[in-house]
């Protein structure tokens, strides 16, 4: 019996895929969204390149530009930044953006 259940759990766990494809820009690649309540929109994830305060950005998923917006908060291991760089787990606050409007799998491109 659960040898059939092994044989058969491609057919029952599907992966949730989000195909993200980007430019290889600066950026970040969301893994988890929060709402602060007064501030706004958080996304979470490991920064490619370089990614400042201020800087302006969009919200890409697969080959469609979700928005645009600003990057006005940068927090990495409960310190406040004005810089994250490669390689840091941060989380980003973002200008005007609901927490319906990105998802895990999305990408933060910086522009």
């Amino acid at each position: 019996m659960l040898f059939d259940f092994l044989r058969k759990k491609d057919d029952i766990i599907k992966e949730v895929e989000h195909p993200v494809t980007h430019t290889g820009a600066d950026g970040m690649p969301v893994e988890d969204v929060f709402t602060i309540k007064g501030r706004g929109t958080v996304v979470t994830g490991r920064v490619e390149g370089t990614i400042m305060m201020n800087d302006q950005a969009r919200i890409l998923r697969g080959d469609a530009v979700i928005a645009q917006t600003r990057i006005t908060g940068i927090e990495a291991f409960h310190k406040t930044l004005d810089m994250a760089e490669d390689g840091d787990n941060a989380g980003l606050l973002l200008e005007g953006i609901a927490r319906d409007d990105v998802q895990r799998g999305d990408y933060i491109e910086i522009i």
